[in-house]
């Protein structure tokens, strides 16, 4: 489902109830809240389970006028390792391919390892090192029939 500046703050308590532990490999989520308020072409999604949110993921650059956005996804803890993270990615590289998107971009940490391999396994290939956060950066390039 589609979030909106009106879900930030189902996103902050979301973010507030991971551990330190769980965060460590993107304490710089913490500003998203922030950001979502202030959305106007960034696309955000959430996942939804009896009303609760267990994740959100975005692609986000929009608004500051990039024509290849990056991805990012959170997935709380009780809903790790439920697939929502493939399907988050699924869901944001078919809408840049409609969308007429021709790459999309991400920064992990080194010590992500479950995530480093979901998006070496969806063709991410890896471009280099953030001087901001010294997170490995990944780009893939979006087919369009």
């Amino acid at each position: 489902m589609e979030l909106t500046t009106t879900d930030a703050d189902a996103v902050a308590a979301l973010l507030a109830s991971a551990s330190a532990d769980y965060l460590r490999h993107a304490p710089r989520f913490l500003a998203l809240p922030a950001q979502l308020r202030k959305s106007r072409a960034d696309r955000w999604w959430g996942f939804r389970e009896k009303g609760q949110l267990l994740g959100f993921f975005m692609l986000r650059g929009f608004d500051a006028g990039f024509a290849r956005p990056s991805f990012g996804v959170f997935i709380s803890e009780p809903a790790a390792g439920r697939g929502l993270a493939r399907r988050a990615l699924d869901h944001a590289l078919a809408w840049c391919r409609s969308s007429g998107i021709h790459s999309v971009m991400l920064k992990v940490a080194a010590a992500n390892l479950r995530a480093r391999e979901l998006y070496a396994r969806a063709g991410f290939r890896d471009i280099g090192l953030c001087p901001e956060t010294g997170q490995q950066m990944l780009e893939k390039e979006i087919s369009h029939p």
